[in-house]
């Protein structure tokens, strides 16, 4: 079975939660809807493409940043520029208020992604992560710029021991017990239904790194003795 294997680094991220409002709150690691989201960005797709991904990673720590958030208070306003700063233009700003906001960044995130679909998928994620995209790759906000340190397809074979995590990662509940673990309920997909979107949510624990994993029958590991935690 064979799989993109990608390393990232990122060295400031937020993965905000949602209703996260007064406090703009991050996962530890991006949710699996996230990392689709870049993969489909990178791969300019119009619709959804299967695919399965296993997430880890680490960062050195939590910061905070104080920031001014702009709102609107219409569903509808002017479509100006927010700010019209050097625009040669100016806006009607009784229909904008403003709130100040702390924003939860990781510091020096290390990641490390593998991603399941078919061969040509694979092939052409690959070809455009390695330079052939149209534009720079980012994971959370547009501004959480993205840095390829690895980047190829490998052949994944059945774990055959117990498994110690290198990385914090997300695992589908069926591999880990109860105690070691927090749990997350993570977007993946959405519907659209009634002109809002539904999500399609997966159930897993986050788990830090040195824990040992008694469940593997069905993990896969990498040529890198990585192991992989894909959802169904």
């Amino acid at each position: 079975m064979k799989a993109l294997r990608l390393k990232l680094y990122q060295q400031t991220a937020c993965y905000k939660k949602p209703f996260a409002f007064k406090v703009s709150e991050t996962y530890p690691l991006p949710p699996y809807s996230t990392v689709k989201g870049m993969l489909h960005s990178a791969l300019e797709a119009t619709s959804f493409i299967p695919m399965r991904i296993s997430v880890q990673g680490n960062y050195d720590t939590l910061v905070t940043d104080y920031q001014t958030h702009y709102f609107f208070k219409k569903d509808k306003t002017n479509e100006f520029a927010l700010t019209a700063d050097g625009l040669g233009v100016q806006r009607e700003m009784s229909d904008i208020t403003t709130m100040p906001i702390y924003m939860h960044l990781l510091y020096n995130v290390h990641l490390l992604i593998h991603v399941l679909a078919e061969d040509e998928v694979l092939h052409e994620l690959k070809a455009r992560i390695n330079g052939k995209a149209n534009h720079h790759l980012s994971l959370g906000r547009w501004e959480d710029l993205v840095r390829i340190d690895e980047c190829e397809i490998v052949e994944l074979s059945r774990c055959k021991e117990e498994p110690q995590l290198t990385y914090n990662a997300y695992i589908p509940m069926k591999f880990i017990e109860e105690e070691i673990h927090f749990p997350y309920k993570l977007n993946w997909k959405y519907r659209i239904q009634n002109g809002v979107r539904v999500w399609e949510k997966i159930h897993v624990g986050y788990v830090q790194a040195g824990e040992f994993i008694e469940n593997f029958d069905e993990l896969y590991v990498d040529p890198f003795k990585d192991i992989t935690f894909f959802h169904q």
